[in-house]
């Protein structure tokens, strides 16, 4: 029987080839109809050098699980979009680090593959620069976005290209303003934008980035868990994508999805042996939710996690705190020292309690009960004396004194970032004065050490003979020897002052520039060199930054560099004797996300303080309006301090709320210190993340006296004496450097 069915389905095939010859036709073109095809491979060119970027082919019939391959190797990573019609995924920038040509295919599981494209990878024209201002957007957004492209090189005849595309280019001071179309920022990627002049020529590379949104937690079941061993269903609920996975106290939990699309886990029983707050996020594309806490308590009666402030300033017009528990209502009672306190707000797990304007310099007591007499723990807080905010050095109005002068009536001109050198000296970022300053911090006489007020980039030794000069410098940090290092915003690269007696010696020591050798040029520029700026670990030389701020050196010369403009942490080691660019945490995509240092991303962060004993990292993020701390030893990110939502200015780590944090200092008693942005304020961070005002009470002004009182303009750099206890704040907008006595 087996012959016969054998038999017969092979007669008509042979009846089909013979007497139906446009079947086999129609089979192969139905065949050919089913293959993926490309209509546009964006871009088609690409900068040698460029960093990893996103390639997108557009076209048909991309089935998913489709690779993109690049000379005939998959890329890792792609996706597919508008129902079959985009192919995504990431270039390596080992693959284009060289110019030349590549081939490009899209080849779907089943084996069918589309025509071979090429990518052409071109060497950059060094005399074309472009820098992007405005870097970033959120998927789905649905916007336009117009981001400004700093260049003078824009002539006549001068193109943008946008993903390959050539786009709307409006010229502007500064540069020109292009247009990153709506269709483009509909899906996570790292988009070239590039720079053609109408010779063919090509500029550096920028990126626009578009990162993932983030998960939204709308709620959780349970909302409170007792103490106890055994493991709990969790249920998560809110706006989520396919593959997120739910995260307790840093911990990925196994992560199914239930009814409506909520998400489930077992939180496993040793997280709630005792009375704690478990910390719950949603994680999806590399980026976590926001914090949503989940009460552990004893049992159902009132219970105090912690209060906020734990620190209040004796002189406060209104004073409260906010006490942070759970079982709370409406009926219960606070008690401060003993005595019954007004409560302005209640919630189930918060309470605003009035505090007495006499409260005296020492420690406080809090307590709750509940209307059955069922009492909390007594939980302390203090009282604390105000600081006195003065001014160290500064007239307050703008100049560069070439000279050495008295400290009451030096010219700053924004100064920003400030160090303490072994020699006694304070060192001094004037940015827009493009000079380094240093001030006597007993006698207060300031100095110029290095630039000339005019900004350009030219090392000692240059081949036009002119003075070392600077290109709006950004962060300081003087090693043991009283070596002298710096960043540059305008430059892009890192410098080293040295000093010999009288003489003083200015050189690179990482980034990519190139050498200006036309004489016009170099008058034209102030400059021997220009700065690239761009993304990459390499050696010294051949390494790029972007807007690289606040410096740190480790004791044993490790130099780590906020790069901002990558939303990057780097550093510049030894490595069998020659200096080498790396980075330590953050991929140059800016969002946020806690864990593996390479996963972790930041978003513009400014600045750095190390630890006493060198393990610990923290990195003042300043568009993720936290303190982030990075463990050196295990290449771990997490939240140091704020997160925090809703008006909890002060408080415990992740409740409290930062503005724009952008300096910071670390004291010998492991107290960090950091000046706000966007609050013109000076806070405290103790050992244990809990947040507290030191200094600033919001308003741009220059105002000395309490601490409750005085008053800050977008204050930048901090640096702390530790034998002496004196914070230094450069106070930007104020043109001063001011000081706080904190003991």
């Amino acid at each position: 029987m087996r012959k016969a069915v054998v038999f017969s389905i092979t007669a008509v095939l042979l009846f089909s080839w013979l007497f139906l010859p446009g079947l086999t036709e129609r089979l192969l073109v139905s065949a050919q109809d089913d293959a993926p095809e490309i209509k546009k491979l964006r871009p088609n060119l690409i900068t040698a050098g460029t960093r990893t970027f996103t390639i997108r082919l557009e076209g048909r019939r991309f089935a998913e699980g489709a690779n993109v391959l690049f000379d005939g190797v998959p890329l890792p990573l792609p996706r597919i979009a508008r129902k079959g019609k985009i192919l995504l995924a990431e270039v390596d920038a080992s693959l284009i680090a060289n110019p030349g040509t590549h081939s490009i295919q899209a080849q779907n599981p089943d084996g069918a593959s589309t025509q071979t494209l090429t990518l052409t990878v071109s060497a950059q024209n060094p005399e074309l620069q472009i820098l992007l201002d405005g870097n970033a957007a959120q998927e789905d957004s649905g916007l336009i976005f117009l981001p400004t492209l700093l260049t003078d090189s824009f002539g006549k005849g001068s193109t943008v290209t946008v993903w390959g595309r050539e786009t709307t280019v409006t010229e502007v001071s500064g540069g020109v303003q292009i247009e990153v179309s709506n269709d483009f920022v509909n899906d996570p990627a790292e988009i070239p934008i590039t720079l053609i002049s109408k010779d063919g020529s090509i500029s550096n590379t920028e990126l626009f980035f578009v990162v993932p949104a983030p998960a939204e937690i709308t709620g959780i079941d349970p909302e409170v868990l007792q103490v106890g061993t055994d493991d709990v269903p969790l249920i998560v609920s809110g706006i989520f994508k396919p593959g997120a996975t739910i995260v307790v106290n840093d911990m990925v939990l196994a992560t199914t999805v239930g009814k409506n699309e909520r998400l489930e886990a077992t939180i496993p029983g040793n997280l709630r042996t005792a009375p704690t707050q478990l910390v719950i996020r949603v994680e999806q594309e590399g980026i976590q939710s926001r914090d949503t806490i989940l009460p552990v308590t004893p049992t159902s009666d009132p219970f105090i996690f912690n209060v906020a402030p734990i620190r209040i300033r004796v002189g406060e017009k209104r004073p409260s705190i906010e006490v942070i528990g759970a079982n709370f209502g409406k009926d219960v009672t606070a008690f401060i020292d003993g005595q019954e306190a007004i409560i302005r707000v209640a919630t189930k797990t918060t309470l605003t309690v009035a505090l007495d304007r006499e409260l005296a310099v020492g420690t406080h007591t809090v307590q709750v009960k509940d209307p059955d007499g069922n009492a909390t723990e007594t939980i302390a807080f203090e009282a604390v004396p105000d600081v006195m905010v003065e001014t160290f050095v500064g007239l307050a109005r703008v100049g560069l004194d070439s000279d050495c002068v008295p400290g009451a009536v030096a010219h700053f001109w924004r100064p920003r970032r400030l160090s303490l050198g072994p020699d006694g000296l304070l060192y001094i970022t004037d940015q827009q004065n493009h000079a380094i300053r240093t001030a006597d911090i007993n006698s207060g006489q300031v100095c110029t050490l290095a630039g000339t007020g005019e900004e350009g980039y030219n090392d000692s030794g240059n081949t036009a003979g002119k003075p070392p000069t600077f290109s709006f410098p950004n962060g300081i940090a003087v090693d043991s020897s009283g070596t002298i290092y710096v960043t540059e915003n305008g430059n892009s690269v890192i410098r080293r002052i040295r000093r010999s007696g009288a003489t003083i010696t200015v050189e690179t020591v990482a980034g990519l520039f190139h050498e200006v050798t036309d004489k016009d040029k170099q008058e034209k520029l102030n400059s021997t060199r220009q700065g690239i700026a761009s993304y990459r670990d390499a050696g010294q030389f051949d390494s790029a930054f972007r807007l690289p701020d606040e410096i740190v050196i480790a004791p044993d010369g490790t130099i780590y560099v906020a790069d901002a403009g990558n939303s990057a942490i780097r550093r510049i080691t030894q490595r069998n004797g020659q200096a080498v660019v790396e980075t330590v945490a953050g991929n140059g995509v800016p969002g946020f996300a806690d864990g593996e240092a390479n996963k972790a991303r930041f978003n513009t962060p400014t600045s750095l303080a190390l630890s006493l004993d060198g393990n610990f990292l923290f990195v003042a993020d300043t568009n993720n309006n936290r303190v982030r701390k990075i463990d050196l030893i295990n290449n771990r990110v997490s939240t140091f301090a704020g997160g925090g939502k809703g008006d909890v200015v002060d408080g415990p780590k992740g409740e409290a709320v930062l503005s724009q944090p952008i300096g910071l200092a670390l004291d010998s008693d492991g107290v960090l210190y950091v000046t706000e942005f966007g609050a013109n304020d000076i806070r405290r961070i103790d050992p244990a993340g809990n947040v507290t005002s030191l200094a600033g009470h919001g308003g741009q002004k220059l105002l000395d006296g309490p601490g409750l009182e005085a008053r800050f303009a977008l204050p930048r750099g901090l640096a702390i004496d530790r034998q002496t206890g004196v914070l230094y704040i450069a106070d930007y907008e104020n043109l001063v450097i001011r000081k706080i006595a904190l003991r």
